[in-house]
């Protein structure tokens, strides 16, 4: 019996190794030949319409300590402050999320679900188009595109699936927000996945994605650069420009997918190229 039971264990092996080795492995991540300059602005008379301007940022798994102290002087001076839009006060409230939060994938996953909440951004590692890392490199929110990726982190490297299990899962509200993916080559990795769900939800969003990875040690920059662009009602234009003017070590492209209706959405995102 025993003797059986190795065989079997053999032939499951050959077995995986046989479809690996036939499979198109993605080794590259496919970035748009142009860059595309983004119309419009953010919907800010859906944003303002509670009267409130509710921010949830999260930092991933590993983010560098400077890096996430580097923004709180900003996110405490901006919380519990009020703006004003076209006459009406608006209170600004800003959560911050960590690994050392207690479950912190489960926090996002409600961020993104709570109509409540009108940003999430999440500023950390794509684990090669596996998804956002938390607690650690392996609590992943699966969110992937259903490519064979190869996990560099570690040699000899590992093949594995970018499974989307996690995001599937999530119900997106019928409400606008804006969601805004800060890690490496985002745009390649995520956008297929991000964008079906959108649909399948009905969720009016704008997705904001990256091209070729990001050096995060300076994140909370381009985090802040963005709360202030928000903050003085920019277009999405200024936005791309004021991220985009942040290099450090190297440049990065930001993309923003604009997705009203499942109707709307196959001509708003191949309008990007």
């Amino acid at each position: 019996m025993r003797k059986y039971r190795h065989l079997t264990g053999f032939f499951i092996l050959t077995l995986v190794a046989l479809f690996l080795n036939g499979a198109n492995i993605r080794r590259n991540v496919e970035r748009s030949e142009k860059d595309p300059i983004p119309q419009g602005k953010p919907n800010y008379d859906a944003m303002f319409a509670d009267g409130k301007l509710r921010i949830a940022v999260f930092w991933g798994w590993d983010h560098p300590r400077d890096t996430i102290m580097g923004s709180f002087p900003a996110f405490e001076t901006l919380n519990g402050k009020r703006l004003y839009y076209q006459g009406k006060p608006i209170l600004i409230e800003i959560g911050m999320i960590t690994q050392i939060n207690e479950k912190p994938k489960n926090i996002f996953k409600a961020a993104l679900e709570d109509q409540t909440i009108d940003m999430v951004i999440y500023s950390g590692h794509a684990r090669y188009g596996k998804g956002m890392a938390f607690e650690s490199m392996y609590d992943i929110f699966k969110c992937g595109n259903g490519d064979l990726v190869e996990d560099r982190h570690v040699k000899p490297y590992k093949v594995f699936k970018a499974t989307s299990e996690d995001l599937d899962a999530t119900n997106f509200p019928k409400s606008y927000k804006i969601i805004m993916l800060n890690c490496c080559d985002s745009h390649g990795h995520f956008r297929q996945s991000w964008a079906r769900r959108f649909r399948e939800c009905g969720a009016p969003v704008d997705l904001m994605t990256v091209e070729f990875p990001v050096f995060n040690l300076y994140d909370h920059r381009r985090v802040l650069n963005l709360l202030r662009d928000i903050l003085a009602f920019a277009d999405w234009k200024t936005v791309k420009a004021n991220y985009e003017s942040e290099v450090h070590k190297r440049k990065n492209r930001l993309i923003i997918d604009r997705i009203r209706s499942p109707g709307e959405d196959d001509f708003a995102m191949d309008g990007a190229y």
